[in-house]
């Protein structure tokens, strides 16, 4: 893909405003409080933004390790929900903490919907350029009709990681941030590390290819072999699957469970570091 298939400027969103066929996504998180970026939503948002939840609308409720990507049906019913449909330009953006609007574009992809764009800057470079905010809630338009078309080779399961470790395989990546690396003093045995937040700049927007091919090279991945990405939950590792691909890396995929679901299995090989 190229870049301007994964990601969309502040003023390229802004040009856009009013379009039936165009939806914007607030998906600001917080992991100390699940609920914080659905009230910061309701106090400002990008006008006509709707807001989607990690847990309640993109992920399974049924599955132990949370925040693992729902299933298709629940999938489909949250983005008819958010007035998505298939021919639907869905632009996601969050507060460039937590990568949840990197999340949504990695699980639209998943499902078969490459009309996703991730922000740039995401809402505080839409804020300090000055264009406008609005407050409260928005209710979807009715009608949309969204079909998930499931591409397995974008997701990795914890006994596909497994496999990799005593067999052999694609090139592992831990994608967590330094914090979440150093906290948990483990990291799952051969994997290299490539941080999620060094892909960015200061400002939240995406380093150029050039810059990302480098790092991803120095880490061991190539642009003609897969490569697969976790973190601590999924997340981060989405941030990284665009921003390979944005560079050329087109076999990237992402462990879902990452960290959570392989650090609560007693019998998985941890590596400390």
């Amino acid at each position: 893909m190229q870049r301007d298939d994964l990601l969309i400027s502040t003023a390229e969103l802004a040009a856009l405003a009013g379009r039936p066929d165009v939806r914007a996504v607030d998906l600001r998180w917080s992991l100390d409080n699940p609920d914080a970026g659905e009230r910061e939503h309701e106090l400002a948002h990008i006008p006509g933004a709707l807001y989607l939840h990690w847990y309640r609308d993109l992920s399974d409720p049924d599955d132990p390790i949370l925040g693992q990507i729902a299933p298709p049906e629940r999938f489909r019913e949250a983005m008819e929900r958010a007035g998505i449909g298939d021919e639907t330009l869905v632009v996601g953006y969050d507060d460039n903490v937590i990568f949840m609007a990197a999340r949504l574009a990695w699980c639209l992809h998943f499902y078969g919907h490459d009309r996703v764009r991730w922000l740039e800057g995401g809402l505080p470079k839409w804020a300090a350029e000055g264009r406008p905010l609005e407050s409260g809630r928005l209710e979807p338009p009715g009608g949309a009709s969204f079909t998930p078309r499931p591409r397995p080779g974008l997701r990795r399961t914890k006994e596909d990681v497994l496999a990799l470790v005593q067999d052999g395989g694609p090139l592992l990546l831990d994608c967590r941030m330094d914090r979440t690396w150093v906290e948990t003093g483990a990291h799952i045995p051969g994997a290299r590390r490539l941080p999620a937040p060094s892909l960015l700049r200061e400002d939240g927007t995406l380093r150029d290819g050039d810059e990302i091919s480098a790092l991803a090279r120095t880490a061991g991945a190539r642009p003609d072999e897969p490569v697969v990405l976790y973190c601590g939950g999924g997340v981060s590792a989405s941030a990284a699957y665009l921003a390979l691909r944005s560079a050329g890396f087109e076999r990237a995929s992402v462990y879902d469970g990452s960290w959570s679901e392989w650090s609560a299995d007693p019998e998985t090989p941890k590596e400390a570091h």
